[in-house]
């Protein structure tokens, strides 16, 4: 095993949002083509990254409680399909990290594996989790965190999946301009979906 690898993949809508006003992605799908319905490419992806991990870092109270109630009861429901009951399981299993001044250890309690990092200690956990042997760290949307870690210098790689949906208005991707240059690695496309894939290696701006 080698130093821990940082690896943020989010999706995002071809106009750059990442979600509308209200916090949510449903509204996104209201235009959706018809041949895409039901499409789970990003699935397979997220959990072939998954797989390639052994610490999750979640952000925010409410993020990380909708995260981790919605991945819990994925396991127990029989009509789940195979990928994302298998993405249950993982992310049951997995190492998780959580950034937040405002989550308790009770809010944790009903879930497994799982740990409270305060905001104002953060760069330096990741930083020492990424100095660690073992495999990759991961972090699935959680836009504002990693933001934040991407502006500090820790984020390794940026894989941004392009969903065939146009937002219109809400959240962009980005807060601001982060001191790094991104160089292009890999790019799939997803027929089934009409997702493409695009992966950056992040390296910082002197």
């Amino acid at each position: 095993m080698t130093e821990r690898s940082l690896t943020v993949c989010n999706f995002v809508t071809v106009d750059g949002r990442y979600e509308d006003d209200d916090h949510d992605i449903a509204s996104f799908f209201t235009h959706q083509h018809p041949d895409y319905r039901g499409a789970d490419d990003f699935d397979h992806y997220a959990t072939s990254l998954l797989r390639r991990s052994d610490v999750v870092l979640l952000s925010g109270k409410r993020s990380t409680l909708g995260n981790l109630g919605y991945w819990t009861s994925v396991q127990g429901d029989p009509e789940a399909t195979a990928i994302r009951s298998e993405f249950a399981a993982l992310f049951r299993d997995v190492s998780k990290v959580v950034i937040s001044d405002t989550i308790t250890d009770a809010d944790l309690e009903p879930y497994e594996n799982v740990r409270i990092v305060r905001r104002d200690g953060a760069h330096a956990e990741v930083a020492r989790l990424k100095a660690e042997t073992g495999a990759g760290i991961l972090v699935l949307l959680g836009r504002v965190l990693w933001n934040d870690l991407m502006s500090a210098g820790l984020v390794d790689e940026l894989h941004l999946v392009t969903f065939p949906l146009v937002a219109g208005s809400g959240v962009p991707l980005f807060d601001a301009r982060p001191n790094v240059a991104l160089k292009l690695l890999e790019t799939q496309t997803w027929v089934a979906s009409g997702s493409v894939l695009m992966r950056w290696r992040v390296d910082p701006v002197s």
